[in-house]
């Protein structure tokens, strides 16, 4: 069964896809591992790319850096939302397999007529591929039940985002320069993630400490990793502009930010007493979700009241993240 430190059941019900699978099948159990993989990564690109887009988003609530020796300490909250597109996925099935001496071409085919299935943001059941052509009438003349060697794959858990909770603290090193770092130790963000832990380090600079603008001008560098358990790890990078001004309290910024990264599960089955139906005991399944270098566009706003301050902005991009921020400081 699976190790007791892994997640409970959710994303990586998409590495089981093959469950329940009767004993004699356990040569086609052992084919279709790479299957289930594939299907397992785009099962669970919402949130392994949400996470990416989360880790890439907070580190800015201002238009300018703080000037020397300010600081700012705040807890932030933020959620990746998934697109509409990446509710459902199109499920890839196997073109061949092997079964003793016998080859099977087109062995599977999906129940219901079509391919397209829920992702873990998705809603509604999991679509079931079931025994075709030559390999179900090879089943019936072995006196095999077909319905024994279904493949279903898993139903979507409606995930409505992919959250992040942190600490965020800053301070000002003068000549218009600002260190973030931001951190959080291991929390339970979603079940199907399992214990979270996460920091980074972002540098910003005002650009118009150089020179006279009637906006301010910020240029923003940052990096964050993050790992949840024993199986899965993630990190990021972005670089983008800002600019705002000041109205009174509020300052209102907006801009533009490139982000990289990627998400590595790395799960490895354990199985000690041969449950059938199960991958063998050590097997171990991997892949990694990799976000290319993509275009976010930010706006947002920040109220200074005395010593406290809430911040928050939206990031237009593949998926939409939004951040929200409480902190003391001295702005």
């Amino acid at each position: 069964m699976p190790s007791p430190r892994a997640p409970t059941p959710g994303l990586f019900l998409a590495l089981l896809l093959l469950i329940p699978f009767p004993t004699s099948a356990q040569e086609l159990l052992d084919q279709i591992t790479a299957l289930g993989t594939e299907n397992a990564q785009a099962y669970s690109a919402p949130l392994t790319e949400g996470l990416t887009h989360t880790l890439t988003g907070g580190f800015m609530d201002r238009s300018a850096p703080l000037g020397a020796m300010r600081f700012d300490l705040g807890v932030r909250f933020l959620g990746a939302i998934p697109s509409g597109e990446g509710r459902t996925f199109r499920a890839i099935i196997p073109d061949e397999i092997h079964l003793g001496e016998d080859r099977f071409v087109q062995p599977y085919r999906p129940r219901d007529g079509s391919l397209d299935t829920p992702t873990i943001s998705g809603e509604g059941d999991g679509i079931v591929l079931v025994p075709d052509g030559d390999f179900r009438d090879a089943l019936l003349a072995a006196g095999e039940d077909p319905g024994d060697y279904q493949i279903p794959l898993p139903p979507g858990l409606s995930l409505p985002l992919t959250p992040l909770l942190a600490v965020h603290a800053s301070i000002g090193v003068g000549l218009g320069t600002e260190i973030s770092l931001r951190f959080l130790p291991a929390f339970e963000a979603t079940p199907e993630l399992g214990g979270l832990r996460s920091h980074g380090l972002s540098v910003s600079h005002e650009l118009s400490h150089w020179f006279s603008s009637p906006l301010d001008l910020s240029a923003h560098l940052g990096y964050q990793e993050a790992t949840a358990e024993d199986f899965l790890q993630a990190s990021a990078v972005h670089y983008g502009l800002l600019a705002g001004v000041n109205a009174g309290p509020m300052n209102f910024f907006g801009g533009t930010m490139l982000r990289r990264g990627t998400t590595t599960v790395d799960y490895r089955i354990s199985n000690p007493t041969g449950t059938p139906g199960l991958p063998q005991d050590g097997v171990q399944l991997s892949f990694d979700s990799e976000l290319s270098t993509t275009p976010g566009y930010v706006l947002g706003a920040r109220l200074q009241l005395l010593v406290m301050n809430l911040a928050g902005h939206y990031t237009f991009g593949d998926q939409d993240v939004f951040s929200l921020k409480l902190g003391i400081g001295l702005p």
